[in-house]
């Protein structure tokens, strides 16, 4: 079935012609089995496995623990793909190498490629890639023509029936945090998930995990020995934090290649050490010589970033993409254990299919003294009444501030903030989206250091 934006044949497509293709793509078109990924993949890498793959699957943390890794191989020299989703303001972010997004130009030059390979399958009988799928083609094809040495792959959603397993043969694989997220697809209990993002291990390839969860211990141990796959737990046993400040952690490994060494983290929250200690067991499964240089290890983890995870973009205000039970815990952990001279506040704002009861619930237990509640600008948006009354109806002690565009109500919350305020922006990926967009459009301008956004 042809897209209703239908350019087939069209030889001068535009870059944001390229984007509304791909956008309207969920309109006419369904996810697909794995067999038929494959069948594309083969067209357009042909023997994949000429790329050394790491493949990331989890609730919460994938994205940064590829980050992490991306920066640790990219410094030892190694051209290194990576491919996450979602993206917070361009699609281009989803595809990198060597920790640069693709530009404009690349992106559509790979999609022209990609689409004329779909058109061709499709006239024997194939039916068109999904939005996912076809991002993720658009990836392994550019990551193919560059001759990347290394690939790393995030999930999309779930493991078992993701996109990206159609990879058969990855060097290692990682999972991070299991929890209750994407129920209406995964399951309804934590064993269920577990299973779908270990539906990721393959016949004798490593698995690194978190496995301070019994529940999902065990359900990965029992996919692991059926696929004769060495299983290799972290827990948080395994770690201890040193030195813990509003910019970076320090902690010390308690066991394994780098027992008693210690690493710096430019973050705030301990469950960036988790998924730090989680790369650290991998390396030795990727590349042994990069696992040995320590010192390289050490400055590439410091200096990683990753867009929206408690990350600091200016003095005091954090934007952290926390937007499930799992990772809204993780962010009330790291809020409480936040020490100002000020308000602490919060920028809140959430999706209708996000279990919001459970997040305000939590939000609401803490000591914040502000929350600035907003609406998103999504057909998804839960809508700001509901957000004011779920958080009354929890008798939450803060002062409610209550506006409706997500602009303002950030250039509110940063004008009323105070030299020793700190302001926390969470609830949504899509709240981070929003405000990045508009920062690099220009309609919010972030001061260096105290003062005033002008919108």
């Amino acid at each position: 079935m042809k897209s209703i934006f239908d350019l087939s044949g069209n030889p001068n497509w535009s870059y944001h012609e390229a984007i509304k293709y791909i956008e309207e793509i969920p309109k006419f078109t369904e996810k697909h089995p794995l067999s038929h990924t494959k069948a594309f993949l083969k067209k357009i890498t042909g023997d994949e496995n000429k790329m050394k793959i790491i493949h990331v699957a989890g609730t919460n943390g994938k994205g940064s623990v590829c980050a992490m890794l991306s920066n640790i191989l990219v410094k030892a020299g190694r051209d290194t793909g990576l491919f996450t989703s979602p993206h917070l303001v361009t699609h281009n972010e989803r595809i990198r190498i060597n920790n640069e997004q693709i530009n404009d130009d690349e992106f559509l030059a790979i999609f022209i490629k990609v689409k004329e390979i779909v058109d061709e399958m499709e006239k024997s009988g194939y039916s068109h890639p999904s939005y996912f799928e076809f991002l993720f083609l658009m990836a392994m094809y550019k990551f193919k023509v560059n001759n990347v040495e290394y690939v790393i792959l995030e999930t999309g959603l779930g493991g078992r029936l993701d996109a990206t397993n159609s990879i058969e043969n990855p060097i290692v694989t990682i999972i991070t945090q299991v929890g209750l997220d994407h129920m209406e697809y995964l399951g309804d209990t934590v064993s269920q998930i577990a299973n779908e993002k270990a539906g990721i291990i393959k016949k004798n390839v490593p698995v690194i995990y978190w496995a301070e969860d019994e529940i999902v211990r065990t359900v990965i141990l029992r996919n692991a020995n059926e696929k004769n796959a060495e299983n290799v737990p972290v827990c948080k046993k395994d770690y201890k934090i040193i030195i813990k400040n509003d910019k970076s952690i320090d902690f010390s490994v308690g066991n394994g290649y780098y027992f008693n060494d210690t690493f710096k983290l430019p973050f705030i929250s301990e469950y960036q050490v988790q998924n730090a200690m989680l790369v650290l067991a991998s390396l030795e499964y990727i590349d042994r010589e990069i696992a040995k240089e320590k010192e390289l290890v050490f400055e590439a983890l410091k200096s990683v970033r990753w867009e929206g995870r408690m990350e600091m973009i200016c003095p005091g205000v954090f934007f952290d993409g926390a937007h499930n039970g799992p990772g809204i815990d993780e962010f009330v952990k790291t809020f409480q254990e936040y020490k100002c001279d000020g308000m602490k506040n919060i920028l809140f704002s959430v999706v209708k299919d996000k279990d919001d009861d459970y997040m305000v619930s939590m939000i609401a237990k803490t000591d914040v003294d502000r929350i600035y509640i907003t609406q998103l600008d999504s057909d998804r948006a839960l809508s700001i009444d509901k957000i004011e009354k779920d958080f009354r109806d929890k008798s939450c002690d803060a002062q409610i501030v209550a506006e409706e565009n997500v602009v303002t109500a950030f250039v509110r919350a940063i004008r009323e903030k105070r030299e020793h305020d700190v302001i926390f922006c969470v609830g949504s990926l899509y709240l981070i989206g929003e405000l990045k967009k508009n920062i690099a459009s220009g309609n919010i301008m972030i001061p260096e250091s105290r003062g005033q956004i002008e919108r």
